[in-house]
C-alpha cells in the first residue's frame, strides 16, 4: 500500500460517516458524489429497510432521509430508530408541498428538512453542522443511559432512601419517616454512594437528576 493509499484510508476512518436513504438511485448518486467532494463518507441505502438494518452493526454520523419511500416511508423509518442510534441527526429530504408533513416529522425526532433540489455545497455545511452540535447531545444522551444505569443497582429500600436524600432529609428524618433506625439509614446511605460511585450528596443529586431525564424520556417515548 502507498503512502498515499495509507492517507486515504486513515481519512476515510476518520471522516463523518453519512447515510443516504432514498429509493431514487440518481439522487442517491448526487448526494454521494457531491457530499464525498466535502470530507464526508457516504453509505447509500435504497430503502428504509435496509437502512434499519443496517444499524444494527454500525451507527452513520447523520442520517439524509427522503420522506417519500415505497414500502416504508420517510415518517415510518423515522418511528423505528433504534434507542441506541438517538442522538444521531436526520435530515429529511422533501419536495414540494411536504412541509407540513416535515415539520411533523421534527417533532418526532429529525434536525432539520431541506426541499429538492439540493444545493451541494450548503447542504454539507448543514450536515457538518448537525453533526457538531450531535456530538455533545450523544455525550449527553450516553451520560444519562450511565446514571440510569447506577440508580437501577439499588435496592428497594435504598431508592425509597435515595428519593429522600434527594430531597434533602438528614438521617434522623429519614429514619423516621421510613420507621427505621438512623444508623440503617447511615449504613444504606454509605452503599447508595459507593454503587452511584459519588462521593458526596453534590454529585448524588446530580446523578440522581440525569437518571430522572431518563425515566421522562422513556415515559414522554411511551406516551
Amino acid at each position: 500500500m502507498t503512502a498515499e493509499n495509507h492517507q486515504d484510508f486513515a481519512e476515510a476512518k476518520t471522516a463523518p460517516q453519512v447515510a443516504i436513504v432514498d429509493d431514487e438511485s440518481g439522487v442517491r448518486q448526487t448526494l454521494v458524489r457531491g457530499l464525498e467532494r466535502h470530507g464526508f463518507l457516504c453509505r447509500p441505502f435504497r430503502s428504509g429497510v435496509d437502512f434499519l438494518d443496517s444499524l444494527e452493526f454500525e451507527m452513520p454520523d447523520c442520517v439524509v432521509l427522503d420522506l417519500r419511500m415505497p414500502d416504508l416511508d420517510g415518517m415510518e423509518v423515522l418511528n423505528r430508530i433504534p434507542a441506541e442510534a438517538q442522538g444521531i441527526p436526520i435530515i429529511l429530504l422533501t419536495s414540494h408541498g411536504e412541509i407540513s408533513l416535515a415539520v411533523e416529522a421534527m417533532q418526532n425526532g429529525a434536525v432539520d428538512f431541506v426541499e429538492k433540489p439540493v444545493s451541494i455545497k450548503e447542504f454539507a455545511k448543514k450536515i457538518g453542522g448537525h453533526i457538531d452540535q450531535s456530538v455533545e447531545r450523544r455525550r449527553q444522551i450516553e451520560e444519562i443511559r450511565e446514571c440510569r444505569t447506577l440508580i437501577d443497582r439499588l435496592t428497594q429500600r435504598e431508592r425509597e432512601i435515595a428519593d429522600q436524600i434527594v430531597f434533602g432529609s438528614s438521617n434522623k428524618e429519614i429514619a423516621r419517616v421510613l420507621d427505621i433506625s438512623p444508623r440503617t439509614v447511615e449504613v444504606h446511605r454509605a452503599n447508595i454512594f459507593r454503587k452511584l460511585e459519588v462521593r458526596n450528596a453534590v454529585e448524588f443529586a446530580l446523578t440522581f437528576e440525569k437518571a430522572k431525564f431518563a425515566d421522562e424520556g422513556a415515559t414522554s417515548t411511551a406516551a
